[in-house]
C-alpha cells in the first residue's frame, strides 16, 4: 500500500512528459493579430498563454483588498506603408493588492524599487480571456511579466 502513492505521483509526472511547449503556448498571436475580435475568440477557446511585447499605456485599480485588480493597457502599433501608423493594444488584469505599487494609478513621489513608470517596454505572457467590443480591446490574464528596458 505504501508504493501506490509513489505509483502515483510517478504517473502524474510522466503525463506532463509528453506534453510540448507548443501546445501550451501560441507563439504565432500578437498585439496586431488579437485586435480582431475573431481571432481573440478563438484564443479564448484555445486558453494557450501567449507572448506579447508593447508599452505600457495606464494602469486602472478596481476593487479593494482580496478583490483587488490592476487593469493595465499595453500598446503597439505598425506603420502601414509610409502614410499611415495602426495601434494595437490590450487590457491585461493583475490580480491583488501585490501589484498596487508595481502599477499605481498615479506616479508616485517617491517610487519603490518595483515601480514599473508609464511608457515602460513589457512582455508579457498572459492567458486571453475575453474581447471588449466597445473599446476593441482584447482582455487577458497576466501570468507572467518582464520589463524590456
Amino acid at each position: 500500500m505504501k508504493k501506490a502513492p509513489f505509483l502515483l505521483l510517478l504517473f502524474i509526472s510522466s503525463l506532463g512528459w509528453g506534453q510540448t511547449f507548443d501546445s501550451v503556448v501560441d507563439f504565432e498571436l500578437k498585439l496586431s493579430t488579437l485586435s480582431d475580435p475573431a481571432v481573440a475568440a478563438r484564443a479564448v477557446e484555445e486558453g494557450k498563454i501567449v507572448i506579447l511585447e508593447g508599452l505600457l499605456g495606464d494602469a486602472v485599480i478596481r476593487g479593494s483588498g482580496a478583490e483587488t485588480q490592476i487593469w493595465v493597457t499595453l500598446i503597439g502599433g505598425a506603420w502601414i506603408g509610409t502614410d499611415e501608423v495602426r495601434s494595437f493594444g490590450c487590457r491585461l488584469i493583475f490580480q491583488g493588492e501585490s501589484w498596487l505599487e508595481v502599477f499605481p494609478e498615479t506616479a508616485p513621489r517617491d517610487p519603490g524599487p518595483n515601480y514599473v513608470p508609464l511608457g515602460s517596454r513589457l512582455l508579457v505572457a498572459a492567458r486571453i480571456t475575453d474581447f471588449d467590443q466597445e473599446a476593441t480591446l482584447p482582455i487577458a490574464e497576466m501570468v507572467n511579466f518582464r520589463v524590456l528596458d
